[in-house]
């Protein structure tokens, strides 16, 4: 996968992706900030490796990150970054599941099966 995407704040690596989750590795340079922005459906976790991290989300409030913290925005949050420092982060963008999601065509059942004694 590895697809990377040069940004105004440093870089984005992609290094997972599937229909549903997202891996990447930020390199943010210091004072970097990403747009701000929301999204319909995909949470963002940021987990910062390396450097800090401040996600300001107006609903919430600025949450400051540093290395081996995480901090979860969830799916419609208004947010944004910018680092402090020059920071390397991981961010996982996910789907949440949704359990009404199955669409069933008949019930599960368990056959009898003679029991040896």
């Amino acid at each position: 996968m590895s697809d990377c995407w040069p940004k105004i704040w440093g870089k984005n690596v992609e290094v997972y992706a599937n229909d549903l989750n997202s891996v990447n590795v930020l390199r943010i340079k210091k004072g970097g900030t990403c747009s701000c922005h929301s999204h319909k459906t995909k949470h963002n976790i940021f987990h910062v490796i390396e450097g800090t991290l401040v996600i300001d989300c107006p609903e919430m409030g600025q949450s400051e990150i540093k290395a081996g913290q995480s901090f979860t925005v969830f799916a419609g949050t208004i947010h944004f970054f910018q680092a402090l420092e020059d920071t390397i982060a991981i961010e996982i963008m996910f789907v949440k599941y949704d359990g009404n999601d199955i669409d069933r065509k008949n019930i599960g059942s368990i056959q009898n099966v003679d029991e040896e004694k």
